[in-house]
């Protein structure tokens, strides 16, 4: 918090939120507008609270198909107000007093606060640029993680690893390589990896966009 005041009072760039200077795409507005407006009044009323079921169904058939598994809409779907809660909701249900949960570095600012309300201890690794080649500019993708110092900060109180990608703020695009590598150590030492997605859709094109869970 103190971080985005001081960007706005110097007039400097904060790189630790997403401001997006576009609008919402026509057909969506368009469907929200015709939601609201419409006569099915029970859409103004509660529903399920872990997502309206015709909403979960159609979220399971979409991830499903992306992450090449069958998904159950009442079991492995829930509809949360937006990505913070979500989160949120993550480091309170599977976070306990003492555990431990890795964050890489340059991360999301809402990330340790969260760990930490849930009782949690934040261990942080970091992307570390590599030069690149001579005459190329430098991207991105330059920022990798250390294979050694990332598997030296497993140990028996490890709970969670949380994964970005594409990162905020940096942009970086997790390549396969390196989401194997995660994977194996959350799978050797019995990890969960919360992996933060909501940049999947804004990959520049000729790039990938690797979902851990497949």
């Amino acid at each position: 918090v103190e971080f985005v005041q001081l960007a706005a009072a110097y007039g400097t760039v904060n790189l630790g939120q997403g401001f997006p200077d576009f609008p919402p795409p026509a057909f969506l507005r368009e469907a929200f507008v015709r939601a609201v407006g419409g006569e099915n009044h029970a859409l103004h009323q509660y529903t399920r609270a872990f997502g309206h079921p015709p909403l979960v169904k159609i979220l399971a058939e979409f991830f499903g198909k992306l992450l090449g598994q069958e998904l159950d809409p009442l079991d492995n779907v829930m509809v949360t107000v937006g990505a913070y809660q979500a989160l949120f909701c993550c480091f309170q249900a599977l976070v306990d007093e003492g555990d431990e949960v890795i964050i890489i570095e340059p991360f999301f600012d809402c990330y340790e606060p969260m760990v930490k309300m849930a009782g949690g201890t934040p261990v942080f690794v970091p992307l570390r640029p590599k030069a690149p080649a001579a005459g190329k500019p430098m991207s991105s993708a330059d920022w990798q993680l250390d294979p050694s110092e990332l598997a030296s900060k497993f140990g028996e109180r490890t709970k969670a690893l949380v994964l970005n990608s594409p990162n905020n703020p940096l942009g970086k695009v997790f390549g396969r390589e390196e989401l194997q590598l995660i994977a194996e150590l959350c799978v050797k030492h019995d990890v969960l990896c919360i992996s933060d997605e909501v940049y999947e859709w804004l990959v520049y094109d000729g790039k990938e966009h690797v979902r851990i869970g497949t």
